[in-house]
């Protein structure tokens, strides 16, 4: 868990649930509007650790609990664990949810989520393990068209080459990937008291937002906590004006979430029409600045001589 705001021990909490997006939520809040505590609670934890839980005292001293929409379904009763989620914020999930305070009001607000600019995603490659100054791994984000080439056998130029043919094979309709991913922004905001669909949609193509799906820069973070912000200030008392000033205070020196920028291919920027994305652009690597040629070749390779 990650705490901002007022630490004094007897000091109101607003407690956050969600993704690696809830930090800088709650840092932002925490600037705005100080005289509360902002508890973060994560739905994940790093490999081979499990997520931190609000002690009773704490969820009693909630005010306000704010939880980021996600799809899963709610485990039913007695059940601890849902398969391969054991880390992954369903029982957590319901735990705050039965031990807020009678009445403590709830908003639910979105995760900034867009998968369409990597429609070859994977998770699960098992060559990506944590090692030391990479706690996620060096190459966390994965393709599943590239463990498909290295099933096959090949490495080197033959590999990235298989690469580019079976994208061609498979990405044949980004039409109808941009509808998808339309209707599942509009989908996650009918669930959420707090919107983003229109920013994202209005935005996405011209402007490089998304460092990966769940990733974004300091000025989309910036937009999701300005509209969290109306949400929640009434409920939080003080003044209004002021603790806008101080959140946009705030967001001006707000950093990216990360230093990855997962690359988007080529021909994927091309048939979604993303103008931001221009011929041999460099996306940042940990220290890096690689082309998605030069990506492709190294994760094909697993190359870890950086």
């Amino acid at each position: 868990m990650m705490f901002y705001g007022n630490p004094a021990p007897d000091a109101e909490l607003v407690i956050l649930y969600g993704n690696c997006q809830t930090p800088f939520l709650a840092s932002l809040l925490a600037a705005a509007c100080g005289d509360k505590g902002y508890l973060c609670v994560l739905n994940h934890a790093p490999p081979g650790q499990v997520a931190e839980r609000p002690t009773p005292e704490q969820m009693q001293r909630c005010r306000v609990y704010l939880e980021q929409y996600d799809s899963q379904p709610d485990l039913p009763a007695g059940s601890d664990v849902a398969p391969d989620m054991r880390h992954y914020g369903l029982p957590l999930r319901r735990y705050l949810r039965e031990h807020c305070p009678a009445g403590c009001p709830t908003l639910i607000f979105p995760s900034f989520v867009m998968t369409c600019m990597w429609p070859f995603a994977s998770v699960g490659d098992p060559r990506n393990v944590p090692e030391p100054g990479y706690v996620w791994g060096r190459y966390p984000y994965g393709n599943r068209l590239a463990l498909e080439v290295l099933a096959r056998g090949l490495s080197g130029p033959a590999a990235l080459d298989a690469y580019h043919r079976l994208s061609a094979e498979r990405w044949t309709n980004p039409g109808a990937v941009l509808e998808r991913a339309r209707r599942k922004l509009q989908e996650r905001d009918a669930h959420c008291d707090i919107k983003i669909a229109d920013y994202v949609w209005a935005n996405f193509r011209e402007r490089h937002l998304f460092l990966s799906y769940a990733h974004v820069r300091a000025e989309a973070m910036g937009e999701l906590a300005q509209r969290l912000f109306d949400a929640v200030q009434p409920l939080l008392g003080g003044d209004a004006g002021a603790a806008r000033q101080r959140l946009q205070a705030a967001i001006d020196v707000l950093p990216d979430m990360d230093n990855l920028e997962d690359p988007i291919e080529p021909a994927v920027a091309e048939g979604l029409g993303l103008k931001f994305c221009e011929p041999g652009m460099r996306f940042r690597w940990y220290t890096q600045h690689w082309t998605f040629d030069e990506y492709m070749a190294r994760y094909l390779a697993y190359d870890r001589s950086w």
